[in-house]
């Protein structure tokens, strides 16, 4: 009996099979074929074969409709220029459309655009946002439709619509602040963010990466200027409201107000962090790091006031201000007895605070390089760098820039081999680093000061493939240096004059350093290293304060050999010197974007394109102080 039972099942399964395969088959046959002639017809489109894909496709989309179908008939038909059997295709995907029913109202709505019926194109338009459902995946394609049309409006009109479906007011923040952006309507876009901060405190740092997205592609620098307003009224009406004060520091950051911003840090320390200095630290090195000392000195006094106790930025306020106090001390072409005494005098004063110790270690390695090179005390100096490099706490790398400094001191002095001992060490030690391939370029530096050109090319060729792309530069331009300034006999007398004028310039032995050079200009008269010889009696004017000279010598070089690998140098070299010296930022500017333009290789170019973002945006915020 089960035997039959069995028999029966598998004569009913096998009756099935022969039933359905020839049916299924066919489908698969059908299927195939649809397939087929969906790509022919898409192969005609792309030969502009429209009446052929045509046709193709309304036989496919009569059996089925699908998107991908009416997409590529739409194409047709508007190439055709075939609007009735366009209008009649959007309403049967209309009706039929399962999915993004709006996206074809829009149609419907840009196809009465095209025939200049703008009623009727609304009423189509307000209809695809009127028949969104509360699906966020639905109300982001309606919006991308309507924004790929340019009707912003309508797109706005989403993204609300879609809040309402939602029941969240500050959905799609964002891209409700871009649209708005697009049609200059600031007040709103900042609006909209505020709402955003008052309902959810916690996307302040949303609200900021946002905010910064919009003002990159702020041309007419609006947005940041009505931001600034708006916040400074908030602020005033809400002080309480934390988020909303701290998102005014952050505009008053990216204005680059700081005087202001320094009053603002100040408020929210005393008002939201209960004096802990949180607020101030992060300011104090946001002005640091943008290289606005004053402010960031004025901050760091403030922490340090605090004391000690209970202060968790004490001994990193005292370090930071003793940078914020080195750094342009060092940037300046001139100094009085006055300053430099005052800066000794703080100098003195932070380290009996912090002690001689591995957390001021690089306050102390400052201190030794102001000691040598502006108060040419190269043995006190030698002093603090040796107890630096006997600091086990440190590390190696910490170590090894004391001992390059070392190196420098010594050089400057005349003691070639106690210099080149330092360096070995820490090529040695650190070969593998930008540390050891830094000290392996002033070694090679050493050799070219004391005429061994030959070293000098063999270890300037090999580092000019250094992961250091500054050291690579410096070592491809001494290595061309020494190549094309060979004598024809082989030798190198007039780069053994200007190597030592070099050397002599490195210690700041001007004259002897003009004597050396007047004898290449007097012996050597049809010599290739005439152009160097400029641009190194530019220096020497520089370091000299004649600053007219030096602008002499620049710009006669640029215009006798502005191809030479040195032309770039001395376009950035009258750059920094028309900024820092003369204060004409007009033809600061020019400069550097001469080197942009004409030197698009030289390694200065990012510098440039930095500085020139910089001078343009003051001239923008003030037109009359440049």
């Amino acid at each position: 009996m089960k035997i039959e039972i069995k028999l029966n099942r598998l004569c009913l399964i096998i009756l099935a099979v022969l039933i359905l395969a020839p049916s299924s088959l066919s489908a698969q046959i059908k299927q195939d074929k649809d397939k087929l002639n969906y790509e022919l017809a898409k192969q005609y489109i792309g030969e502009e074969k429209y009446t052929e894909a045509s046709s193709l496709l309304e036989d496919l989309i009569d059996k089925e409709f699908r998107d991908d179908y009416y997409n590529a008939l739409t194409v047709c038909y508007k190439q055709l220029q075939e609007s009735k059997k366009q209008e009649k295709l959007i309403k049967i995907a209309i009706k039929k459309g399962k999915t993004n029913t709006s996206i074809y109202y829009i149609d419907y709505g840009m196809f009465y655009l095209s025939k200049s019926d703008s009623t009727k194109a609304d009423k189509m338009f307000l209809k695809a946002i009127d028949n969104l459902s509360a699906n966020n995946t639905e109300i982001y394609l309606c919006a991308a439709h309507f924004n790929k049309n340019l009707l912003y409006d309508y797109t706005y009109k989403t993204y609300i619509k879609g809040r309402e479906l939602l029941k969240q007011k500050t959905k799609y923040t964002y891209e409700i602040g871009y649209i708005l952006q697009l049609q200059s309507k600031y007040d709103e876009v900042i609006n909209e963010y505020i709402v955003l901060l008052e309902d959810n405190p916690n996307f302040l740092s949303q609200a900021e990466v946002n905010i910064n997205n919009l003002l990159n592609s702020d041309k007419d620098k609006k947005l940041l200027s009505t931001l600034h307003n708006t916040l400074l009224e908030k602020v005033k009406a809400n002080p309480k409201n934390e988020q909303l004060a701290r998102l005014y520091l952050w505009t008053l950051i990216k204005e680059e107000n700081y005087s202001l911003g320094f009053v603002q840090a100040k408020a929210l320390d005393n008002r939201f962090d209960a004096n802990s200095g949180n607020t101030l630290i992060s300011f104090g090195e946001i002005a640091m790091n943008n290289e606005q000392y004053d402010i960031a000195v004025k901050t760091f006094d403030l922490l340090i006031k605090k004391g000690e106790e209970d202060n968790a930025f004490y001994e990193e306020s005292l370090i930071n201000r003793m940078n914020c106090l080195y750094i342009p001390f060092t940037r300046k072409t001139s100094h009085t007895e006055k300053e430099k005494k005052a800066l000794h005098s703080e100098f003195e004063k932070t380290l009996s605070i912090l002690g001689k110790n591995s957390k001021s270690a690089a306050i102390m390695q400052e201190y030794a390089l102001f000691l040598a090179y502006y108060e040419h005390l190269s043995q006190e100096a030698i002093d603090i760098l040796d107890t630096i490099v006997n600091m086990n706490t440190l590390s190696l790398k910490q170590r090894s820039l004391a001992k390059i400094d070392r190196g420098d001191i010594y050089l400057m002095e005349g003691d070639v081999w106690a210099a080149s001992l330092e360096y070995s060490q820490v090529s040695k030690d650190l070969k593998n680093e930008n540390e050891g391939s830094m000290a392996k370029f002033k070694n090679a530096m050493l050799s070219y000061y004391t005429g061994d050109f030959e070293w000098a090319l063999s270890q300037f060729s090999t580092l000019r493939s250094s992961t250091s792309k500054l050291i690579a530069n410096d070592a491809m331009e001494y290595s061309l240096l020494i190549k094309e300034n060979m004598d024809e006999d082989s030798s190198y007398n007039a780069l053994s004059y200007f190597a030592k004028a070099d050397f002599l310039l490195f210690q700041n032995k001007y004259e002897e350093a003009k004597k050396n050079l007047e004898i290449i200009e007097t012996s050597y008269i049809s010599h290739a290293i005439f152009d160097e010889v400029l641009y190194k009696k530019g220096q020497i004017a520089y370091k000299e304060k004649k600053y007219v000279e030096a602008d002499s010598l620049w710009n006669n070089l640029l215009l006798k050999y502005p191809y030479d690998i040195v032309a770039d140098d001395a376009l950035f070299s009258l750059a920094q010197m028309y900024e820092n010296v003369f204060q004409d930022k007009e033809k600061a500017l020019e400069y550097y974007q001469r080197i942009i333009i004409d030197y698009p290789s030289s390694l200065y170019v990012s510098q440039c394109r930095k500085k020139n973002e910089q001078i343009q945006s003051k001239k923008e915020k003030f037109p009359h102080s440049l």
